[in-house]
């Protein structure tokens, strides 16, 4: 019944209409983030997939927040800590000009560390690490940072190839079965498989023959997801 008068009134059609594409799509791109990041967490909750949450690419905190509540939401009994990596103050920089991109813009996306830190102040098994990759994960022992935690989602928001490939090699030695890699702005640089994140997992798979994935979910307006399937030099030393 309901279904007839939908289909027979351009006034309801219109109203539909009117709402979705008046949404801006950045907010759309959000909440999408927001479900993968809760079916991430709710998947090695399934899959008991012991470790932690690290995120690369912070900005404001939206999506750190976002984490930390669907794991308490869950009500898992596996204890996490969640990492949060990015440069706030300094904002968006360019360290390889293969990763120039029209709308990737030096100077953007600043955020103050001390406002981010502040909203996320009640979490205490958050942990902030403020900088640029280069300088804060580059060449530093892993254990200085997170201990001897294991990787269970490894979020990459950081929309440069550079960085991207940086957070993955930093997660390297943490992955193992069952991990899920969640990428932002996977379909960037025009669908390019060598540029951007999507070109750092290729890379980063090439590199390393042993780790293989298998494609998970997508999300929002260019994001994709990924588990690890196979992660054997990490799957011998844990035995």
């Amino acid at each position: 019944m309901l279904f007839e008068i939908a289909k027979n009134s351009f006034f309801l059609q219109n109203a539909v209409v009117n709402i979705v594409t008046g949404i801006h799509p950045s907010i759309m791109h959000n909440l999408g983030k927001m479900e993968i990041i809760k079916k991430a967490l709710f998947h090695c909750e399934l899959e008991d997939i012991q470790g932690s949450y690290f995120e690369f690419g912070v900005f404001e905190g939206t999506s750190l927040l976002a984490a930390v509540k669907a794991h308490g939401a869950i009500k898992s009994k596996i204890r996490r800590r969640f990492y949060g990596f990015d440069s706030f103050d300094e904002g968006f920089k360019y360290f390889q000009e293969d990763d120039n991109h029209p709308f990737f813009k030096e100077g953007d996306f600043t955020s103050s560390f001390k406002r981010v830190k502040k909203r996320l102040s009640r979490y205490h098994n958050i942990k902030l690490i403020k900088g640029y990759f280069e300088k804060t994960v580059k060449g530093r022992p892993r254990e200085e940072i997170c201990g001897s935690d294991r990787c269970a989602v490894l979020f990459i928001d950081c929309d440069l190839k550079g960085p991207a490939a940086i957070a993955l090699e930093f997660a390297r030695p943490l992955l193992q079965k069952g991990s899920v890699i969640i990428l932002d702005d996977y379909w960037a640089y025009r669908g390019s498989m060598k540029k951007g994140t999507a070109g750092a997992l290729e890379e980063f798979l090439g590199e390393h023959g042993g780790i293989e994935v298998r494609r998970y979910h997508d999300y929002g307006y260019g994001g994709a997801s990924f588990i690890v399937t196979a992660c054997p030099e990490n799957e011998e030393k844990a035995s």
